[in-house]
């Protein structure tokens, strides 16, 4: 019971993991079919598939299959590749079923205002993780972020290069100034974020990113910020831009154009 309360444990904390089943053998071999070993993202083990060569190649190669995120099957000699016996080595093997437990996708959302309210449900129904961080008080508007899986509050956003946070995660920079937005953009870019968004209009982004490249940030890193955020939707209302922001963020994550499937499609149909 201890390996599937630990699996369970993973999914509930939201571990990254890889599930590694034996589903075939040929020869003799340190385990049967159906014999499982659990590789957390951490590099933690739990079970076995018998140790040894096999299990230390397997172990090793779940780095990559969890990045991919892809299930897969891979056969393994149970004898050292450095055996000059090649036939022993082909009669002599386990197969494995490799299935990843992908950590769900991570939002932060740098200021909870009215835009990053909106954007909290409908990045929950889109299977995200949600944070918010904020360094005020929120108690007037605590109701609108009971969904959030976790609110970090500061005395001052300077504190937010403490704040411990995933990579590849995506950023919402959306404070309550453009002097903190300065802040949070300046920490979140030493990062590696997978996605990075800001609210504000030309003279505000100006002014930010003339003084970020005065500090040292490259042009190629300001100009992966997505500034103003959201996609051209004609949006106004903070449900509307929640909307714009995570069709970018999607189409960001899925490395999309964002462009209408219509004009994709269009010269598969016509002529018609």
């Amino acid at each position: 019971m201890e390996f599937y309360e630990q699996l369970l444990k993973a999914k509930r904390e939201h571990r990254g993991y890889v599930l590694v089943t034996v589903v075939d053998t040929r020869g003799e071999t340190p385990r049967s079919p159906g014999a499982k070993l659990l590789v957390l993202e951490n590099g933690e083990l739990v079970g076995t598939v018998g140790g040894g060569i096999v299990e230390k190649r397997a172990v090793a190669d779940c780095a990559g299959i969890l990045k991919e995120g892809k299930p897969c099957l891979r056969t393994y000699s149970t004898i050292s590749m450095d055996d000059p016996d090649e036939a022993m080595a082909a009669e002599n093997t386990m197969t494995l079923f490799f299935e990843p437990g992908l950590r769900p996708p991570c939002l932060y959302l740098c200021g909870c205002g009215h835009v990053a309210q909106a954007v909290l449900p409908l990045a929950k129904r889109m299977g995200y993780t949600v944070i918010g961080i904020d360094a005020r008080d929120v108690s007037a508007f605590k109701d609108a972020l009971t969904e959030l899986d976790e609110l970090i509050l500061l005395g001052d956003f300077a504190e937010i290069e403490a704040v411990p946070v995933r990579e590849e995660a995506a950023y919402l920079v959306a404070s309550f100034s453009h002097q903190t937005d300065g802040i949070i953009l300046r920490e979140v870019l030493r990062r590696r974020p997978a996605y990075v968004g800001m609210l504000g209009g030309p003279p505000k982004i100006r002014t930010l990113f003339t003084m970020l490249r005065d500090e040292g940030v490259s042009e190629e890193t300001l100009r992966s910020v997505h500034a103003p955020v959201g996609l051209d939707l004609g949006d106004e209302t903070p449900a509307e831009i929640a909307v714009s922001i995570m069709a970018e963020i999607l189409a960001t994550r899925n490395h999309r154009s964002a462009r209408p499937m219509r004009d994709l499609i269009r010269e598969r149909i016509f002529p018609l």
